[in-house]
């Protein structure tokens, strides 16, 4: 039988870059985790590790720290369940998010959330490409914008938000007029890198029509932060393609208009994945994603949400 604390070990191990990193986090020498490995293999009968400059996990390997992290998981969820719920929140989140959604709309929340339940303990990871496999800080929850692949991890809506094509006035008076997609051909765009999404294919759909184009635009700019994004629109370079909840003020304010209006690039979800189901996951868990749900939909008036 495998203990807990031998699950905890060679979880650490498939989420380190390296055995000596491992060993870091594990408050053990290197030469110990080597020992220690050889005595797991040779007692369940199996290789678990690759050997070699950098470990890799074996398929016997990637089942047993797959399971076993899911039945960590749920352990910790069944110590937290048998606590008074009187008792305060505590505990580690490891959170990984988009660097702009992280900056401009989970960090202020973070601090919120903190001072509500100063003994949760907060870690946020910003990323331009967020990905879970691999990541050797082990997320509890990660947020991700755009189009989303098949992913066996478990998911929920946060909120709806949709994107749109905007510009300076500045830029679009010195420019020709645009009334279709291809028009865009003949004008300056800066194009924000994200994800794996291909980012200089902008599709745009008629919203009375419902006809679909597909533009393959030449990018004038491109950047993977999208600060700098909007900082080149601001300055009239040209025209960006954005989640509407990066552009509220500048909309508001009148410095970025929209183009196209009878046009809209398809609607994304903001969404939260995690590793375990919600009756495996921490209390903490649970309840700091019902707080983001509820903070996220009010700021961006997504009261009523897409089932």
């Amino acid at each position: 039988m495998i203990a807990l604390q031998d699950l905890h070990f060679l979880v650490t191990l498939a989420t380190s870059p390296s055995f000596a990193i491992a060993a870091r986090r594990l408050d053990v020498s290197a030469p110990h985790v080597t020992q220690k490995l050889k005595r797991l293999e040779a007692s369940l009968g199996v290789c678990l590790f690759e050997r070699g400059r950098q470990p890799r996990l074996t398929p016997q390997g990637r089942l047993i720290t797959e399971r076993g992290g899911e039945v960590l998981r749920q352990m910790r969820a069944l110590e937290e369940s048998l606590q008074s719920s009187r008792e305060e929140l505590g505990g580690q989140l490891n959170i990984l998010a988009p660097i702009g959604f992280g900056e401009k709309r989970l960090a202020p929340l973070l601090g919120e959330y903190r001072r509500q339940h100063p003994h949760v303990t907060l870690d946020l990871t910003l990323s331009d490409r967020p990905a879970w496999e691999g990541n050797p800080r082990q997320p509890d929850i990660m947020f991700y914008i755009g189009d989303l692949h098949q992913s066996p991890l478990y998911r929920t809506l946060i909120a709806p938000t949709c994107r749109l094509l905007c510009a300076a006035p500045a830029y679009l008076a010195s420019m020709p007029p645009l009334h279709r997609p291809e028009d865009l051909a003949h004008h300056h765009c800066i194009v924000l890198r994200e994800n794996d999404e291909d980012c200089t294919l902008w599709r745009l759909r008629h919203l009375a029509l419902g006809e679909e184009s597909s533009i393959r635009v030449s990018p004038s700019l491109t950047s993977n932060v999208a600060d700098a994004v909007k900082q080149w629109a601001l300055q009239g370079l040209g025209i960006i393609h954005r989640s509407e909840w990066d552009l509220q003020p500048e909309l508001a304010a009148g410095t970025l208009v929209p183009v196209l209006p009878d046009y809209a690039p398809p609607a994304v979800d903001i969404v939260a994945l995690m590793g375990s189901s919600r009756e495996s996951r921490p209390r903490r868990l649970n309840h700091f994603i019902t707080f983001v749900q509820a903070r996220l939909r009010e700021e961006l008036g997504a009261a009523k949400v897409r089932p």
